[in-house]
């Protein structure tokens, strides 16, 4: 099945809105028992198939709410029939309910423009204060001039939770991650280029991303260095729904010293 996984996940990147998709019709689609599906695509990408295909819906749920469209035309484009359960999946994923998330995107904008031109490098985010530690050095291609780089560890390879730790940068050179508590997590970045367009803070199909292909495991990995080769979106990306610009303003807050600062965590695939 390992073989074959770009064609799974480009299948259900065709047809998740197009149907109710469920797991038995993508298992049997490519000849397989659906327990067995469940358990090797699970394991070969990190993430469930219901994980996947809500994270694609929400992805596309973002990129409409620029558009002004209500939510309840905005839930039955990207394939929900209860509005509850598209409200609770947008909120798990962004940290914001559809509503809210639309509300709050020109003063988070703000934010983040704020720290794009100020003197701050960066910023970190971490719940509490722990002993391990790694350094992360950002390659990124020839055409990105100026922005913002988000590196983060995170549970999954699908960043639509809060990092475990995390940093909002404008440096390529190295950044350390502080304050790992043990455990296994995925490195992943992605850089948004310095723009007037809104959305493209939030909506991050197309900003670069990369990452460490192989879990760290903490404290075994602490004091290591890993380099990240940004690149361009691939079709086996999962999407990035993590609101990079909440995160950058819940620590601001809490750090009104570094009013102008954004410093956050981000991880990719």
């Amino acid at each position: 099945m390992k073989l074959i996984i770009e064609d799974i996940l480009q299948y259900v990147q065709e047809n998740v809105f197009i149907s109710d998709l469920k797991i038995e019709d993508v298992a049997s689609c490519f000849g397989y028992d659906k327990y067995y599906f469940s358990r090797e695509f699970k394991k070969i990408t990190g993430y469930s198939l219901n994980e996947y295909t809500s994270s694609i819906k929400t992805e596309k749920a973002i990129e409409m709410i620029q558009s002004k469209k209500n939510v309840t035309t905005i839930q039955s484009s990207v394939g929900y029939s209860s509005s509850g359960s598209f409200s609770n999946t947008f909120k798990k994923y962004t940290g914001s309910s559809p509503k809210q998330y639309m509300g709050e995107m020109n003063t988070l904008y703000s934010q983040v423009k704020n720290f794009e031109t100020s003197a701050s490098k960066s910023l970190d985010y971490y719940e509490s204060s722990h002993n391990s530690f790694c350094h992360v050095k950002i390659d990124v291609p020839g055409h990105f001039q100026s922005g913002i780089i988000f590196i983060g560890l995170f549970n999954t390879p699908i960043p639509n939770h809060k990092p475990i730790v995390g940093l909002a940068t404008k440096s390529m050179n190295l950044n350390k991650l502080k304050n790992i508590p043990d455990g296994d997590y995925y490195l992943l970045a992605c850089a948004i280029d310095a723009s007037n367009n809104i959305l493209s803070y939030f909506h991050l199909k197309n900003c670069l991303r990369g990452k460490i292909n192989e879990k760290l495991s903490f404290p075994t990995c602490n004091g290591s260095h890993y380099t990240i080769n940004l690149r361009p979106r691939i079709s086996e990306d999962p999407p990035i729904l993590i609101n990079v610009a909440k995160l950058l303003v819940s620590v601001l807050k809490k750090r009104p010293q570094c009013r102008i600062i954004f410093l956050t965590s981000f991880v990719i695939k």
